[in-house]
């Protein structure tokens, strides 16, 4: 039999889920995936970062962030910039076209949420999210490994 930390987490997992489909389904307009926008908002969040740091972040392959990185560099949104101190590294950082994609992305989504909120929620549940907003934050910062 579950617990209720168990069924409360099962819930949780479920409705961010949903949450989180809802919210890409607003990158209609995008030419870029998911996970070539994710790419662009850890680099401008994080700064100039190697490929194999990428790939650590989004947890995925090697040859996966490379690919994501030719696309990205194609379309002029990041850089390729060779590391002063070690010619065998290289950083990929966020170009000024990259940052106005991230940009608008992220005000499509933020636009939609606004709507939907004011439309489904009252001012008390609105604030009832804000104040569940710090916890949300410690588990998504936690980034623990697996138990």
């Amino acid at each position: 039999m579950p617990t209720e930390t168990q069924e409360i987490a099962a819930k949780l997992r479920s409705t961010v889920t949903r949450l989180t489909r809802q919210l890409r389904k607003q990158n209609v307009s995008s030419s870029f995936s998911n996970a070539e926008l994710l790419t662009m908002s850890l680099l401008e969040q994080h700064g100039k970062m190697l490929s194999t740091e990428l790939a650590d972040l989004e947890r995925v392959s090697k040859q996966a962030i490379s690919q994501i990185i030719n696309r990205l560099v194609e379309a002029k949104c990041v850089e390729r910039q060779p590391s002063a101190d070690d010619k065998r590294k290289t950083f990929i950082s966020l170009t000024k076209l990259g940052e106005k994609h991230i940009i608008a992305t992220r005000k499509i989504k933020e636009e939609w949420l606004v709507q939907t909120m004011e439309k489904i929620f009252s001012s008390e549940e609105i604030m009832l999210i804000q104040a569940f907003l710090p916890l949300l934050s410690r588990l998504v910062e936690h980034n623990g490994a697996r138990v």
